[in-house]
């Protein structure tokens, strides 16, 4: 009787069935539209078998071998689009109640192109001053216009132009909303604009020119597909015997627009360089990816130059995470005795500078500027609770974070140039502040001989100092 026990509890334990392994697969990946950056998206729907409790995914997205998260929870479809141009494989991770968990394998490559290229019809739009000083804002117009068609680009007529912006009343040039977005795409078939601010502008002693631009598409929602800008001074590089020195205010301005539009062809021919996020997804891990380079690590005598114009101080709230895919709100920085629209130019470079990391969508300008105006948000003290729920509404804006700060200082026309600002990063659907920081720095720092590294513009300085707080938010 025991051997029949034996040989019964023998057969049962070689009978035992374990748990189902969990397993998720990519079912389908449809394409809409055409695969260009701003108008091709990707539908991709997953299916999973053997989970136990319910199940969380995650997409995850790679290019040129770094991998990102572009969206988590509990739904197994996505409609998905990248940010920047490239070849792009995505992937599904699976987790059910229990905490086990599954990838997908990889899928085959996708191809999106930039959204600008020899047929794409761009509105220029005049530049906005934002210099607080009178410039010839005709003569820089033009000599934009003929850089960019220099570069190939295809413009939208002048009088076309002209006609639709008196025909809709369109005063304000530094911005694009929805409304008029949408009417330039169907009355003109212009596809994309390019805004441009001008920073600032000196014609008497040396001259000096600083401009922030952006190729904006008229999608419904306004989108940015590149931005940059540019600040030179005529002595910035004199040379030997002062032989580099420019002292004609028209040739120090061709030698910006140059750069500028160098800075788009480069854009157009897929090459402008972007950062997939703050940190890559290895496995189960986040592990750091590269940070983005703003200037040298080191000076001549091995000083970490960077960290000059890093924040001075900043405080990150705990257990916020970088590495998730965010849309950002930029709104102009408070003013506190800096030059005159020192806020908006502080705002237009923390811009630029978010919109190199691929994780992060910040709302073009002039949406959020219309959406302040249409609610009636005057902000005397900067953002209030009430000014980050409607940014925040996913009825008005969606934006998951909003950020503003102020202007104590920013100079550089005349004298040693000077940047001093704080910052404030606001989470809009959890109403609470996420990040704060303190930057000041002055272009003569850690300069010791020959003026070498010394930073001659405002501009060049707050580039910087806005490019190293972003870092630092992102990666801390």
């Amino acid at each position: 009787m025991l051997l029949g026990l034996l040989l019964l509890s023998g057969c049962a334990g070689r009978g035992a069935v374990g748990p189902t392994p969990l397993r998720v697969d990519i079912a389908a990946i449809r394409q809409e539209g055409p695969q260009v950056v701003g108008q091709g998206t990707l539908r991709v729907r997953a299916t999973a078998a053997g989970a136990t409790g319910p199940l969380r995914y995650a997409l995850l997205s790679q290019k040129a071998g770094l991998t990102m998260l572009e969206a988590s929870g509990d739904q197994a479809s996505w409609q998905w689009r990248p940010k920047m141009p490239g070849a792009y494989r995505l992937q599904v991770v699976a987790m059910d109640g229990e905490g086990r968990r599954t990838v997908s394998a990889w899928s085959a490559l996708h191809h999106f192109a930039p959204a600008l290229d020899d047929r794409t019809l761009v509105a220029l739009l005049p530049p906005d001053n934002i210099s607080g000083t009178s410039a010839p804002l005709a003569d820089i117009h033009a000599a934009l216009r003929r850089h960019l068609a220099a570069a190939g680009l295809r413009l939208l007529e002048a009088e076309r132009l002209s006609a639709f912006m008196e025909k809709h009343r369109m005063r304000h040039t530094g911005g694009l909303d929805s409304d008029l977005a949408r009417a330039l795409r169907q009355e003109t078939g212009a596809e994309a604009v390019f805004i441009s601010a001008l920073e600032s502008w000196q014609e008497r002693g040396e001259p000096r020119v600083a401009m922030l631009a952006r190729l904006v598409l008229t999608t419904d929602l306004p989108e940015i597909v590149w931005m940059d800008s540019v600040g030179l001074a005529g002595n910035e590089r004199p040379g030997l015997l002062g032989l580099g020195r420019v002292t004609r205010p028209t040739e120090l301005l061709n030698k910006a627009l140059t750069r500028l539009t160098g800075s788009l062809i480069r854009y157009k021919a897929g090459q402008h360089r972007s950062y997939r996020g703050p940190r890559q997804v290895a496995g189960r891990d986040y592990q750091a990816a590269e940070p983005p380079r703003q200037e040298p690590g080191a000076d001549l005598l091995g000083a970490d130059r960077r960290a000059v114009h890093a924040p001075r101080s900043s405080h990150r709230l705990s257990g916020f995470r970088a590495d998730r895919p965010y849309s950002v709100a930029v709104v102009p920085f408070l003013n506190i005795e800096a030059r005159t629209n020192a806020g908006q130019v502080m705002a237009l470079h923390f811009v630029k500078e978010l919109h190199r990391y691929e994780n992060i969508r910040v709302i073009e300008p002039g949406v959020v500027r219309h959406t302040l105006l249409k609610y009636r948000m005057i902000m005397e003290a900067g953002p209030s609770l009430a000014v980050s729920d409607v940014l925040a509404s996913d009825t008005i804006l969606g934006a998951d974070l909003i950020l503003s700060g102020k202007v104590f200082d920013y100079q550089g026309e005349t004298t040693t140039s000077k940047v001093d600002f704080s910052v404030q990063i606001f989470d809009g659907p959890q109403r609470r502040v996420v990040w704060n920081s303190r930057s000041y720095a002055d272009g003569d720092e850690r300069v010791y001989f020959f003026d070498m590294g010394r930073i001659a513009s405002a501009h060049g300085l707050a580039s910087r100092m806005a490019g190293r707080a972003c870092e630092k938010f992102l990666q801390d």
